[in-house]
């Protein structure tokens, strides 16, 4: 466990630092996520999401030892802003709220895979670790960044390889 949190910071510590470049005008965000996926890289999607009816700012999450694209939608509400994070084995929500970001189980409304096998996908230690990832308010660039850092460890080991 203290291995996890040390790594976590040190990726906290990289994205702050160590982004190459601003996801605007076609350029892409990258960075390592310090875990078995290897370094990211966000770009902007041709292919937007659609979540409960609505046409969301999506982004395209890639690995370097993963095979599948991740997708990754904005949903901005009044007071939260949501990013849905889905692959086509598993979904869950990051949600930045009165200055707190941290992961939660993707809302009914924004579900498209079946919830046993999801629930069956999420490292739950990681899970209750990853509530709370920061406290103070980020960039959306940089909120991504922490998603792309923080995501491989939501993913049981025994289904990592279907990545």
């Amino acid at each position: 466990m203290k291995t996890r949190i040390i790594l976590f910071t040190i990726c906290l510590a990289l994205l702050s630092v160590g982004a190459s470049a601003k996801i605007k005008d076609g350029k892409a965000l990258s960075g390592n996520s310090l875990t078995d996926f290897g370094r990211y890289t966000i770009v902007k999607s041709d292919n937007p999401m659609v979540a409960d009816g609505v046409v969301l700012e999506t982004y395209d999450l890639t690995y370097e030892n993963t095979n599948n694209p991740i997708r990754i939608g904005v949903l901005c509400e009044k007071k939260c802003t949501n990013f849905i994070v889905r692959s086509d084995e598993f979904e869950v929500q990051y949600m930045c709220n009165k200055g707190v970001f941290g992961v939660k189980k993707i809302d009914k409304k924004y579900q498209q895979l079946p919830n046993e096998s999801n629930l069956a996908k999420l490292n739950k230690v990681s899970y209750y670790s990853q509530r709370v990832i920061c406290c103070n308010p980020k960039t959306q660039d940089e909120l991504l960044g922490l998603i792309a850092c923080y995501f491989p460890n939501l993913v049981n080991e025994e289904y990592q390889a279907n990545f």
